[in-house]
Order: structure tokens, then sequence, then C-alpha cells
């Protein structure tokens, strides 16, 4: 219990100041005519319970290891919290309470799935669809690299437990201070939306995109920027034509960048950008994959015009490489090589340090690298070759760290996707393998819609109750990167 103790101050911070989120989907229900008791119920109830935690706990101090816990029960926290407003409406799949949780936890983790059957402000308050948007947002730059930034109380600690946050081997630092390292990134993220949002506005007013409206245009660059994907139109970014869709195409690239690299490229030049080599990589991945599935809609007529096709099979390389989850048309009926290689993206993603979820580039790079030692060694079996990444040789630590974390992802992918096949078998849904699969995916990697009966025009809602709960688990897991929930599952972890 002494771990609980330990982070209970800390975690009472975090929850007090969580609860002031749900003052922005107020001010919208008030302007919109919309009911406010969705909100006031958890703003009340999450502000209490951190106030109490707060003042129980007054001097609370981090252990290292501590982090681990804190992490974990503040994404539990704010995803329980943040499916109260669903769950009061009832609205429609809301009704049911593992139906508000999975749209909370798909949120908050940036996956994009949704249990919802009608998506729409006729079928939804603004309120709501803008919670829905907010929490994509909140959970793209990380809860707790938010709290570090804006909390004097944490920044002390914050180093203990972001690492176990920030996709990546590890947070790097912009300053010798984590809290001014968070509140760098977070400027970046907030300049980049801001961005985003007064182009979008533009487009509409000058008539490109008439579609986006200051509603719409504030909701999807909520949802680009984390690499979120959840949109108030039923059929996603398609209707708001081409500007719009190139726009998100290069804002997705972004969000899916190393955001330290992305500041540091800012200051210096974007020399930096093309000395790195997962930059590179992605891009250069990124490039021929959406060139190759547009030559293959071009060749197999899929669209009428030469700019739709490219347009298109750039956009879908782009929103799975980056598991943002956006779609610009119905791609699940594309040709089976297309999704092939559609679907092969989704067990790359994007760059250590950024909005994007899935295993990283930087990690395949660093795979690849450990087999290509490993065949030099088979050849030379007394040579030395240290692994060389950047031009600096990478810590063994970082290695292990990539291979393990690899074998761990396809591992709980595979067990997943039988538990997941046999509950569906048994509640008498009858799923194809690659719609399994792909919902299995599309939640370890957080990225949002899969094929078939999951694919980016449908949704989650038909599956069991265990097969949501377990996709919850893997959408946080997947987050978090596995194994800063595994260390809370070793007794020595609470033996210490």
């Amino acid at each position: 219990m002494h771990r609980l103790r330990n982070i209970a101050g800390f975690f009472g911070t975090i929850m007090k100041w969580y609860g002031a989120l749900f003052v922005v989907p107020m001010l919208f229900a008030i302007g919109y005519g919309n009911a406010l008791m969705p909100f006031v119920v958890p703003l009340v109830l999450s502000t209490g319970l951190g106030a109490l935690l707060e003042w129980r706990f007054p001097d609370s101090e981090l252990e290292r290891a501590d982090g681990f816990l804190l992490v974990i029960l503040t994404w539990i926290a704010v995803s329980l919290f943040g499916a109260l407003p669903y769950y009061w409406t009832g609205n429609g799949a809301f009704a049911s309470p593992i139906n508000a949780i999975f749209e909370s936890v798909s949120g908050f983790t940036c996956t994009g799935s949704t249990v919802l059957n009608e998506i729409s402000l006729d079928a939804h308050s603004h309120a709501i669809m803008l919670w829905r948007q907010l929490t994509q947002w909140i959970g793209g730059m990380g809860i707790l690299v938010l709290a570090v930034a804006v909390l004097p109380r944490l920044s002390v600690g914050g180093a203990q437990f972001l690492d176990n946050e920030v996709p990546g081997p590890r947070m790097d630092r912009l300053t010798p201070h984590m809290a001014a390292t968070a509140r760098r990134l977070w400027i970046l993220y907030v300049g980049a939306s801001v961005l985003l949002f007064i182009i979008f506005l533009g487009l509409h007013y000058t008539g490109w995109a008439p579609e986006m409206d200051p509603f719409q245009s504030i909701a999807h660059a909520l949802t680009t920027m984390p690499s979120g994907g959840f949109s108030p139109q039923g059929r996603s970014v398609e209707a708001f034509g081409a500007p719009a869709q190139w726009v998100i195409i290069v804002f997705m690239l972004v969000a899916a960048m190393n955001f330290t690299l992305l500041w540091r490229a800012l200051l210096t030049g974007p020399k930096a950008l093309f000395e790195n080599t997962e930059f590179k990589t992605y891009i250069g991945i990124y490039l021929l994959g959406g060139v190759v599935v547009s030559l293959m809609l071009l060749s197999q007529g899929q669209f009428e015009t030469i700019e739709q096709n490219f347009r298109h099979g750039l956009f879908q390389m782009g929103t799975f490489l980056t598991t943002t989850g956006y779609a610009s048309t119905d791609f699940a009926i594309w040709s089976e090589d297309t999704l092939l290689i559609l679907v092969a993206m989704m067990f790359i993603s994007g760059c250590v340090g950024s909005t994007s979820g899935g295993l990283k580039v930087m990690r395949w790079i660093v795979g690849v690298k450990v087999i290509y030692r490993e065949v030099l060694q088979r050849i030379h079996p007394s040579s030395v070759l240290p692994l060389r990444l950047n031009g600096r040789v990478l810590n063994q630590d970082v290695v292990r760290g990539a291979t393990v974390l690899i074998v761990i992802y396809v591992g709980l992918f595979a067990v997943s996707t039988v538990l997941v096949t046999l509950d569906t078998h048994i509640a008498g849904e009858e799923m194809q393998i690659i719609e399994v699969v792909t919902a299995v995916t599309a939640a370890l990697g957080n990225i949002g819609p899969g094929l078939g009966q999951v694919g980016p025009m449908e949704n989650f809602t038909f599956f069991p109750v265990f097969s949501k709960f377990w996709l919850c688990l893997l959408m946080i897991a997947g987050r978090l990167e596995i194994m800063t929930c595994l260390v809370l599952f070793a007794p020595t972890y609470w033996n210490d």
C-alpha cells in the first residue's frame, strides 16, 4: 500500500485540475442550448475526489518506480470520468456503460474506434461531440505531460513518470528541466493546432471547403494533431473536399514526427530533420507506399481523375502510417492487394516522441539493425559490431527495449486475436478473420478503423462486452507502450 500512499497526493492534484476540462464543453452547451448536467456531474466528482486526496496526502513523495502506478491509474481514472457525459445522455449506443467507457478510452488514447451507429450533430449535441473531440486532443500529447507543464507540484518529480507515458524509448529533453521541456512540447502542439484551425477557417470562408464551418474547423483541428481521427461527421472527412484533405495530409504527417526533433528543426533549420535516420525512413516509407497505392488505384480506375487517385492514396497511406484513423473515402471497398499494403502500415506507425500510436519506425530500424548484426556475426564470429544510429552508438538498453517490445507487441496481438475470435464466436457474431485481426491491430496500435464490419464507415458496437473490455485494455496498453502496464503485474513491484 505504500505505493498508493506515495502517489495519492499527486493523483489528487491531477484529478482536481482534470475536472476543469469539463468547463470547455459546458461553454459549448450554454452556447448551443445543450444540457449542462452531463458535464457538471463529472466536474464535481473529479474535482471533489482530487481535492480530498490532495488534502489527505499533502506530503506525498514519488519514488521512480511509483511513476508506473501513477500513469496507469491516471489513464484509467480520466477514461472512466470521461465516460460519464456519454452515459449521462443515454443516447443510442451510449445507453450501455461499456459503450460509454469504450468511446472514452478510444478518445483519450487517440485510437478513434467508435461504438456510435450514427455520428452527426443531429443525433448528438454539439457539447457531447466537442467533448469527444477534446478527449483526443488532451490525450494526444499526454495527460501527464500537460500536468507537468502547468502544475508546479508535479514539475519536480515529472521525470519519474513522463518516460512511462510519452511514446518512444525515452523522452528527450529540450532543456535541463523536465517541466520546461513539457511546456515547449505543449507550446508546439497548441501552436500547430491553432494554425490548423485558422487554415480550416480560411478554407471555409474562401469557399474552398464550405462544409468546414467554425465548429467543424475546431473539431477537426482537435483530432488531427493528436493523430486521433474522431470526426463529428459519419463519413469522416469525406464531405470536406480536396483542399481540406490535402491540408489534413500535411498536418497528419507533422503530428507523427518526433516533437523534440521538430522543435529543434524550427530553431536551427530543416537540416536537423534530414540528419535524423528515423525521420528519413518515416518519410521514405510514406512516399513510397503512398505512390504505390495511388498508382494501384489509378490502374484499377478507382476514381475518375489522377488527382483523386493520388489524393485518396496518399491520404489513406498517411492515416494508416500515422495511426490517425481518418477516412477520405470508404477505402474498405478497395482491392485486397491495396488493402494489404495499408494493413502493413498499421504495424509500423510514426516516429517516437510523436502523437502517433503503434510500434514506431525507430524500433523497426533497431530491429533490422539487430538482425543484420546477427547475420554478420555468423560470418565473422569474433567481430565486435556496435549498433549505430544518427552517427552514435546505440545504448544496449535501447536495443534490448526495442526488440523486447516488438516481441511482446506481436505476442499480445496474437493472444488478443484468439481471445476476441473465441468471444465473438461464443456470442454468435460471425466475423471474418481479417475483421478480427484489424480490430485488434487498430486497438493495440491506437489506429481506429479496420476492415469489413469495423471499416471506416462502420463501428465496434456489435462486439460482445468482454471483447469491448479487452479492446479497451489494449488501447491503454498500446498508448502506454505495454511495458508500463506489465510492470504492475510483477510481484516484486509491490513487494519492494
